[in-house]
């Protein structure tokens, strides 16, 4: 029998998945099976949950998640075996997946674990579009089935308690597997992160041995050493464990590749980070969601996106909190000034005036961005997944991942990056060697897995500034 989990409630309602897995992983982050909106399904943790099959038995086990896992309204402790019909909930008032089996003859092959996506073509979580369809009509079990299941988990549950001393022994390993578990999502978020950052930097390698006619030994050696990393990056992926040293490793490669390219990446994160902002918005349906902002004014003047701050519909966020890089519980509240009607631009002012930091600068003329530059990314992919590895929303202190690309194309309207981005990445500002601003990132090719990033030309971004904001360094 295969495992299919109907999505009732929540940002993907009306999705289905079919799975034939031993162990199904749930939650935000792209590594899981069955994941949930970043954004949007913010009662969901990165690594929520597990349902295991062990024999004809199908076990829920919930990974210590924050907001908890409920099944059919009770709270689950540990783990607890699941029958047809069954509604899992992420969170009190998070998504809801009601649990089914269905005959395995009627999965169809490789689509039993097909990632979630978007259909809008910006960054998503996982890289692909989403594509849901309507949840098929289903056959409830008898309300006294269900009271007599509950009873008898009750009951059981009752029993344990008189273990007393059992119990404890019990809670404290409990405990610990629940710390090598949440470690273990941790670093397999990292392992990605790394892996998406040596496969950007193998490409600008490619491509500048192709600038080269392959006959630059130094980019050649540089190439090999990322496709090892790559796989020993991906072995790591598999078993799990420490990913310090390969970090390390990852840093000298990108310096190294620094120098060979005239982009001095510590520099420019230097000089830039201070000004990037951390972004949580709340929409009038009182749905929240993130992105990234970076501010080019001392009086608190952010850039962002568009669809950051405003829906399909026109309809604009009604509170914005903005919380700078590396600052720990201190929001600032900001209100929207502009929003383009052409670009995928939008402006934010903060209420409380600085002085704030500010970029470097923004590039003014559309020839400061070439074919085959190299690139450095300033953002917060994946939204609280990676800005503060799941901290606390009240005490997350922002972190700004940095990536590394290349241009690969340069349109009047668009610039076109081989480099990674995610939901969370859209207004993330895109830096050439000088440590100037020459793009907006606002989304990529649902394909390509969020390795086609597109980016708003800061020429245009220039041209709508407003007066106080123009004497930034061009």
């Amino acid at each position: 029998m295969a495992v299919e989990l109907r999505i009732t409630k929540g940002a993907r309602a009306g999705a289905k998945e079919r799975f034939e897995k031993s162990v199904i992983a749930i939650g935000r982050h792209p590594i899981n099976d069955l994941r949930f909106d970043v954004e949007r399904d913010l009662d969901v943790s990165s690594r929520h949950a597990e349902l295991r099959t062990v024999g004809d038995r199908h076990l829920l086990v919930d990974l210590g998640s924050t907001n908890g896992t409920f099944v059919n309204g009770q709270r689950l402790d540990g783990e607890r075996a699941l029958f047809e019909g069954d509604v899992i909930t992420f969170g009190a008032n998070g998504p809801q997946v009601e649990f089914r089996l269905v005959a395995s003859d009627a999965v169809p092959a490789g689509l039993e674990s097909a990632p979630a996506t978007r259909t809008d073509g910006r960054a998503s979580p996982g890289g692909s579009p989403m594509v849901t369809e309507a949840p098929a009509p289903t056959q409830r079990r008898p309300t006294e089935v269900r009271i007599a299941e509950a009873v008898h988990q009750q009951t059981t549950s009752l029993k344990r308690m008189v273990l007393g001393l059992a119990a404890v022994v019990i809670v404290g390993a409990l405990v610990a597997v629940w710390a090598t578990r949440h470690n273990a999502a941790e670093t397999r978020q990292q392992l990605a992160m790394l892996l998406a950052a040596n496969d950007s930097l193998a490409n600008a390698l490619t491509l500048r041995l192709a600038q080269t006619g392959n006959a630059d030994s130094a980019i050649t050696a540089l190439r090999a050493e990322s496709e090892q990393l790559a796989r020993e990056l991906r072995a790591q992926q598999a078993r799990g464990g420490d990913v310090a040293a390969l970090s390390a490793r990852m840093a000298a490669a990108q310096a190294r590749t620094a120098i060979i390219s005239q982009m001095d990446y510590t520099s420019v994160a230097a000089a830039n980070q201070p000004a990037m902002a951390f972004l949580v918005v709340e929409m009038p349906d009182g749905a929240r969601s993130s992105g990234t902002g970076f501010n080019v004014h001392p009086s608190g003047l952010i850039v962002t996106n568009r669809h950051v701050v405003q829906s399909q519909e026109g309809v604009r966020a009604t509170r914005i909190a903005v919380a700078f890089e590396g600052t720990s519980g201190r929001w600032q509240q900001a209100t929207i000034e502009y929003v383009s009607d052409t670009d995928e631009l939008a402006l934010l002012r903060l209420v409380r005036p600085g002085p704030w930091p500010v970029v470097a600068g923004i590039a003014e003329y559309a020839s400061d961005a070439r074919v085959g530059e190299p690139v450095a990314i300033l953002g917060y992919p994946l939204g609280t997944g990676t800005v503060g590895m799941d901290g606390d929303i009240n005490s997350l202190r922002p972190a700004a991942t940095l990536g590394v690309g290349t241009v690969s194309k340069t349109l009047p309207e668009t610039i076109q990056l081989d480099a990674f981005a995610a939901q969370g990445s859209s207004g993330s500002p895109v830096f050439n060697s000088r440590g100037l601003v020459i793009g907006v990132i606002y989304g990529g090719a649902s394909e390509s897995g969020g390795r086609i990033v597109y980016a708003v030309p800061s020429a245009r971004l220039a041209a709508q500034l407003p007066a106080d904001a123009r004497g930034l360094p061009q």
